[in-house]
């Protein structure tokens, strides 16, 4: 009754899981792969390949949009994998 009154579903948590199982990951921690991944990829761009800065950032930034949803994709199934053996060896709560 208490998990109701809190706002929580019964089940222990707002996507459904019960407590122990694995959180998905944030879109904040999406974004900041992407960044992480946009900024090695113009220094690389920049430094190694000898681009321009406009060329490299250009490259860079069209990088970083691209990899926000394969990132989000990436969460997912990766969320997916953990519930799974989180099942397994908790017996299939």
């Amino acid at each position: 009754m208490q998990a109701q009154e809190d706002g929580e579903p019964a089940a222990g948590r707002k996507d459904g899981l019960p407590k122990g199982a694995p959180k998905r990951a944030g879109i904040r921690s999406v974004l900041i792969r992407a960044g992480l991944a946009a900024a090695i990829f113009y220094l690389f761009l920049y430094f190694i390949n000898g681009d321009s800065p406009q060329v490299a950032a250009g490259f860079a930034i069209v990088m970083g949009i691209i990899m926000i949803p394969l990132g989000m994709l990436l969460d997912r199934v990766a969320h997916r994998m953990a519930v799974r053996r989180w099942q397994k060896q908790t017996g299939g709560r």
